[in-house]
Formats: structure tokens, C-alpha cells, sequence
């Protein structure tokens, strides 16, 4: 008896625990990204993806603006529509938005409406993040894997907006995972999972092609340099419970058929999305017209470049370090620390056992990597958060290996204690997880970075704070956008566009301080990137939040 109850002690200490444990973290992790609705108001996207998912839902259209597909923008209105708001009858998704949000006197209450509409998608983005690491890795390294990616200050901010990024973030998760079991043993199932998570993926938002056609290449690349010789082994996790093999003969045969029934299921998923709409392309009816529509907008933004602001500088185009710059700030510092780590771990495996799936993770983060270090639209670490994907894949794999070759409580315990106080700042920034920094970024990030990184909109609950406590009756405000946002502020709210010398109580925002003055000028923008920095000596300042500037200024 006594035996017994041992052995079921250890099994319930052991492996049965993991799953319990993430779910934990998960739970956790969405408790987190909730608490942070009530401080953070609207960021610049929420009002326009809000407004086109209201057109979708509530006249049975999706005309406004195609720039973006309709599933993130529909989970986003959702929330707002169950709550008896519908369509506000405008002609652009910014004021459709806005109205939207502003509907029955009730801003707060339709912004958190709105937001818990994409919380949903976190959990999905956590069970595809478990499940492809046990397939590839064994419990162990998913369990590491899930506590990475439910602690990322990154993920957590962009899974508390209501935009676009992080629905095609857990959709490119649920696309990898089953990707990877497609490539491990192609059948018509696996197909059609395959073809409907990627499609799901990219009627969340365009960039998901790219990164996924990347991502798959670099799979397939490394599952034929390794079927060259027959696997004998799983893909090497110490906790023996990964499924996929690392290599095998490749059935050309069954992986054709799967790969026609993914995508017959992938368009008709998305052309469902799309309420199964007949456009025209050069004057041809075709189906699904939207998605190249959307992606010569994508190309023409691109052209045209964005302005923002990088390491001291305004850029109209983009540079090529920008987003592993970006990713080097905004990671916790352990979180990069481990996963470098656990990659070269990975790619050891990979070399010795001569097996793909180690290279999974290392295909995830070079895939991604790879194309956004091509855009010319750098605004934010938000476009590459499917980056995380292999990342916290290597952070779990490091904490693995380190687990079961120190098995000395001491040097497990100087392990804990050093992620742990490598991660404080992670714990702390509550609810600031949007303008999150690490170490690296020193005591003055807004120096380095600004745009969603730091200032997107989201301080003006703190502004409302500030002006009621300062006795401000009325506000001038240079901030990204023009709709009136008085009801959010709670005085008359005068928008200033930089020029002129206001007096009085004058607001800035950082992303406006920093990128200056901007002009369109036959379709390129000219940039005078010290325009705003007058203010300094003209009043007296007082930082609102991380991304709000307010002065008040002698007449």
C-alpha cells in the first residue's frame, strides 16, 4: 500500500501535473490582459477594426476598408453587437468606429466589450503553443514553452487590444502546429487542419502569408535534408512523451491529396469570411477578390513607407535592423537568454540525430525575422509577434535540457532565482505591458523607440486623471488621430496639429513628440523631426502615463 501510494504521488507530481500547471499560467496570463481594460484606453487601430467588424455583423458586408480581413475585426465588434450596438450608418471605418464606441453614453463598457471579444483568441494561441510543443518536444519543454509565452509583456499588451495582431498570432500558431503534423505524416485530416488553420491565419491579417510561406519553406527544407537517412528516434526530448518522428520516407502520394483537400478547405474557410462574395479583379468576377485587394494596399503602404521613430531618428522607410532591434528591447532579458540557449541546443540535436523537428522553432523565428526585416513599415514589435512561437519553443527546450542535467536542488534553485529576478520588470509593469522595455532600453526608452511600442493611444484614462485633479477646463491635444475625443478626456479637447504657439494646458503625444511634423507632399512624406521640441522650455511638463506629454504654457 505503501508503494502505492508513492508511485501515484510521483506520477502526479510528474507529467500529469504539466498540463494543470500551464493551464494555471493561462488562467493567470488572462487575468493579467482583463485587469489592464479598465486603465488603457483605445489604441489608434481599435477604433477602425472595431467599425469594419460592425459593417460584417450588422449589415452583412465588408466594404469599408479591405486592407485588413474580417476575423479579427469581427471578434472585435462582437462584443458591442450582443450588447445592442449596431451600425452607425458611416462612411469610413474611423467614424463607424467611433461612433461604435461611443454608443449608449457607454465608452468603457463598449471598449471592454470589444477587447474580450479577442481574449478568447489568447487561450487558443496557449493550447496550439502546448500542443506543438509536446507533439515536437515532450510535456516538459511545452510546459516552459506555455509559461514563456502567457509571461511575455508583448503578447500580453497586444492580446488586451482589440486588433488584428494577435488573432493572426494564435491563428500562425494553430497553423504550425498543424503544419508540423502535416509534415511529419501527410493524410487527408491533417490536410484539411492544415488548410483551414492557415486560412484562418490569413483572413486575421495578410501578413500571415508571407510568414507562413517562409516558415513552411524552411520546414520543408530541413524534413527533406533529413529523410535523406531513416530516423531511429523522436525528436529528442528527455521526457520521452514526443510523437513526432524526425524522420522518415516521404509518401508523395498522400502528402498531394492532403495538400489539394487543405486547399479546397482553406478557401472555402476563407471565402466564408468573406460571406462568399463574387468580386472583380481587371474586370473578371472572381472569389475571395478581397485578399489581393487587401494585399496591393498592403504593398502601396508599403511603397509609400511610414514614418517612425527609431534610435534617435525619423525614418520614413524602414530599416532592415529595426524589428530584431525591437525584439532585443521589448523581450525580458531571461526570455533572450534562454531561448539563444535553447536554439543552439536545437540545432546541436538537429545536427547529431540529423532530424527536422528541432529546426521547427529555428524556422519559426528566421521565417518571420526574415520577411519583416523587408517591410518598410516598422512601427511596432507588434507585426512579428509570431516570432515568440519559436522563441518560447527554445525558452522551454533550454529550461529542459538545464532541468535534467542539474539535478542538485542548489544549482536548480540559483536557476529559478535567476529568471525570476531577470523577470521582475515583467511582473511589475502591470498594466504597462504595451510600453514594456527591458534593461537594455536604460531608464529613457522613449529615446529608442516610440509608436505601439510605447505610445499608441492608450494613456488618455490617465490624462482624464491628471486634467480632473489639475482643476483643466479646456485642452489642447496633438494626438495621433482627429476624432473628438472630449467624452474620453472628460473636458472640451481642442485637436492641435503642431503649428502656431498655443497657450495654456497643451498635450502632446510621445509618438507625435518624437516623430515631429509630418507632411504629405505628392505622395511622400517630408518630416521635421524637432518641431515639438520647443515645448521643453516654453512650460512646465508632467509625463502622463508612459506616452503623454502635458505642458502648460504662459500666454
Amino acid at each position: 500500500m505503501v508503494d502505492e501510494s508513492m508511485q501515484r504521488q510521483r506520477t502526479w507530481s510528474g507529467a500529469s501535473m504539466r498540463p494543470w500547471l500551464a493551464a494555471c499560467l493561462v488562467v493567470l496570463g488572462a487575468l493579467r490582459i482583463i485587469a489592464t481594460y479598465d486603465d488603457l484606453s483605445e489604441t489608434v487601430d481599435e477604433v477602425a477594426h472595431v467599425g469594419a467588424g460592425m459593417e460584417w455583423l450588422a449589415l452583412g458586408r465588408f466594404t469599408l476598408e479591405v486592407r485588413h480581413p474580417p476575423l479579427a475585426r469581427v471578434a472585435a465588434a462582437f462584443g458591442p453587437y450582443l450588447l445592442g450596438v449596431r451600425s452607425q450608418g458611416q462612411v469610413n471605418v474611423w467614424d463607424e468606429g467611433r461612433r461604435v464606441l461611443y454608443a449608449d453614453n457607454a465608452y468603457r463598457r463598449n471598449l471592454t466589450a470589444a477587447r474580450l471579444g479577442i481574449l478568447p483568441f489568447f487561450f487558443l494561441a496557449a493550447f496550439f503553443t502546448w500542443r506543438l510543443g509536446r507533439a515536437a518536444f515532450g510535456s516538459s519543454v511545452a510546459l516552459g514553452a506555455v509559461a514563456c509565452l502567457t509571461l511575455l509583456p508583448p503578447v500580453l499588451a497586444h492580446f488586451g487590444v482589440a486588433t488584428t495582431d494577435a488573432p493572426m498570432f494564435a491563428m500562425f500558431v494553430a497553423a504550425m502546429s498543424a503544419l508540423t503534423l502535416w509534415f511529419a505524416s501527410p493524410n487527408v485530416m491533417r490536410g484539411a487542419g492544415a488548410g483551414v488553420a492557415c486560412s484562418l491565419a490569413v483572413v486575421s491579417k495578410l501578413s500571415a502569408i508571407p510568414y507562413l510561406g517562409a516558415t513552411g519553406l524552411l520546414v520543408a527544407a530541413a524534413r527533406t535534408w533529413s529523410a535523406r537517412r531513416p530516423a531511429t528516434s523522436s525528436a529528442g526530448a528527455s521526457s520521452g512523451e514526443a510523437t513526432l518522428v524526425s524522420a522518415s520516407p516521404w509518401p508523395w502520394r498522400k502528402a498531394i491529396v492532403s495538400a489539394i483537400v487543405a486547399a479546397v478547405a482553406g478557401f472555402l474557410v476563407a471565402w466564408a469570411m468573406y460571406r462568399f462574395t463574387i468580386g472583380t479583379i481587371r474586370g473578371i468576377p472572381v472569389p475571395l477578390a478581397e485578399i489581393p485587394q487587401g494585399i496591393k494596399s498592403v504593398a502601396e503602404h508599403n511603397r509609400v513607407g511610414h514614418p517612425a521613430y527609431f534610435l534617435g531618428d525619423v525614418h520614413v522607410y524602414g530599416v532592415w535592423y529595426f524589428f530584431p532591434v525591437a525584439l532585443a528591447l521589448k523581450t525580458p532579458i531571461s526570455a533572450l537568454l534562454l531561448g539563444i540557449f535553447g536554439s543552439a541546443v536545437l540545432v546541436g540535436r538537429a545536427v547529431r540525430q540529423r532530424a527536422w523537428v528541432p529546426l521547427v522553432p529555428i524556422a519559426i523565428m528566421a521565417g518571420v525575422l526574415g520577411i519583416a526585416m523587408t517591410s518598410d513599415i516598422t512601427i511596432g514589435v507588434r507585426h512579428v509577434l509570431p516570432f515568440y512561437l519559436g522563441l518560447s519553443l527554445a525558452v522551454g527546450v533550454a529550461w529542459d535540457w538545464i532541468w535534467a542535467r542539474w539535478r542538485g536542488r542548489g544549482a536548480r534553485a540559483a536557476v529559478i532565482a535567476v529568471t525570476a529576478l531577470l523577470s521582475l520588470r515583467t511582473l511589475t509593469i502591470h498594466p504597462d505591458y504595451l510600453a514594456y522595455f527591458n534593461e537594455f532600453a536604460g531608464r529613457d526608452p522613449s529615446e529608442l523607440l516610440a509608436d505601439s511600442d510605447l505610445d499608441w493611444g492608450q494613456d488618455m484614462f490617465r490624462l482624464r486623471r491628471e486634467v480632473e485633479a489639475r482643476g483643466v477646463d479646456t485642452l489642447k491635444f496633438a494626438y495621433i488621430g482627429t476624432a473628438d475625443i472630449s467624452p474620453i478626456v472628460g473636458v472640451p479637447v481642442k485637436f492641435w496639429d503642431g503649428n502656431g504657439r498655443p497657450s495654456g494646458w497643451v498635450a502632446v503625444a510621445e509618438t507625435w513628440y518624437r516623430r515631429g511634423q509630418i507632411y504629405e507632399r505628392r505622395g511622400r512624406y517630408v518630416v521635421e523631426p524637432n518641431a515639438m521640441h520647443w515645448l521643453d522650455t516654453a512650460g512646465t511638463l508632467t509625463r502622463v502615463g508612459k506616452g503623454i506629454r502635458l505642458y502648460h504654457i504662459p500666454p
